[in-house]
């Protein structure tokens, strides 16, 4: 958003000032939701694919982790 953080700023106030710009910023309250639930699609896609998928049922997939190494001496 467009406000910096001020330490003297309760957390509500904050908060108030962040709607208040995101409503300038789209235009009407409606636009501000579209663009928070689009803003928040994005990054649930995105976290998706960043998940690690070599842990399923109780067991690594092959190759999702190195084999044990053994020492030989």
């Amino acid at each position: 958003m467009t406000a910096a953080r001020h330490a003297d700023v309760d957390l509500g106030t904050e908060i108030e000032c962040e709607i208040d710009d995101l409503i300038a910023e789209h235009g009407s309250e409606r636009a501000a939701i579209r663009a928070l639930l689009h803003d928040m699609t994005v990054l649930m896609t995105d976290a998706d694919r960043s998940v690690s998928r070599g842990y399923l049922r109780g067991l690594f997939s092959h190759g999702a982790r190195p084999a044990d190494f053994v020492d030989e001496q």
